[in-house]
């Protein structure tokens, strides 16, 4: 029959999950960051929270938008151009609540025909150019992720991560504005992983989530009225979740209501190390 035989079920068992010897960086001391997204408001409904927080704590943050995102436009009368133009004005008002510093777009086809090394060339300029002491990005090992935008983003970003330093492995030709040039070499210390399934790190949104939801609510251009009202009462919801299960596994005070987490994990980590 086809049902495994018992030996197999038992070694299946046996099993069990290597943990990192790497330490755990502590994301919230990190000071200049790039956030890197496949959509436009891809950072903020997953983590916008902690994004509030780490302005908060006087980081400066930059994030980069890989795809154009008119895939998701929901007026299709719009001209591309135009439809450009307000996801544009959509996501720097969202970026202004927050206290992001800017966004720089890569404009790949959203939900259309592009690789991770095209991408990944482009972002290993940005980090050499911007020289960011963390890396946000989709955690690209999400088990059930079907889509390929989430990704090719999430691999661009680890591996852009790991080769920026490596001087034979070649950039990209763009520039980014100069006012986003970091000052001074450093490395990256911390890399944190969003929409995880595997989060080590919940961190206490009870102060900034009003803050979040504001810049959330900037994004029409893909949300008819009612999804919108919809995710702007998931969202709370779905952070008081998340705050439960920090506190079953110690990871949270007892004392936070909403929580955002994801896996950090040092830059280390993710070359052929544990």
């Amino acid at each position: 029959n086809s049902y495994p035989k018992l030996k197999e079920v038992i070694m299946k068992s046996e099993f069990v999950e290597i943990p990192s010897l790497m330490p755990k960086p502590e994301i919230l001391s990190c000071k200049r960051i790039l956030a890197i997204q496949a959509h436009y408001d891809d950072v903020d409904i997953a983590i916008g929270g902690l994004i509030a927080q780490l302005v908060k704590n006087g980081a400066e943050i930059l994030y980069v938008t890989v795809t154009d995102d008119l895939a998701g436009v929901i007026d299709l009368t719009l001209s591309k151009e135009l439809a450009s133009l307000r996801l544009q004005s959509e996501a720097e008002s969202a970026a202004k609540i927050l206290g992001v510093l800017g966004i720089y777009n890569l404009n790949y086809p959203d939900a259309g025909d592009w690789s991770v090394y095209q991408a990944r060339r482009d972002l290993i300029t940005v980090v050499r150019q911007f020289q960011p002491d963390c890396v946000i990005s989709l955690d690209p090992w999400l088990n059930t992720e079907a889509h390929a935008d989430h990704y090719k983003s999430g691999f661009a970003a680890v591996e852009a991560v790991i080769l920026a330093d490596v001087l034979g492995v070649q950039g990209s030709d763009l520039q980014i504005p100069k006012e986003f040039h970091g000052k001074q070499k450093q490395g990256i210390k911390a890399v944190g992983l969003f929409n995880s399934s595997q989060a080590n790190t919940f961190v206490d949104i009870d102060q900034v989530l009003e803050t979040k939801l504001a810049a959330v609510s900037q994004y029409v251009s893909q949300f008819t009225d009612e999804s919108m009202a919809a995710i702007l009462v998931a969202l709370p919801e779905r952070s008081k979740h998340f705050a439960g299960i920090g506190h079953s596994s110690n990871k949270l005070s007892k004392e936070v209501t909403y929580s955002e987490c994801l896996k950090v994990l040092s830059a280390d980590a993710l070359h052929a190390a544990r």
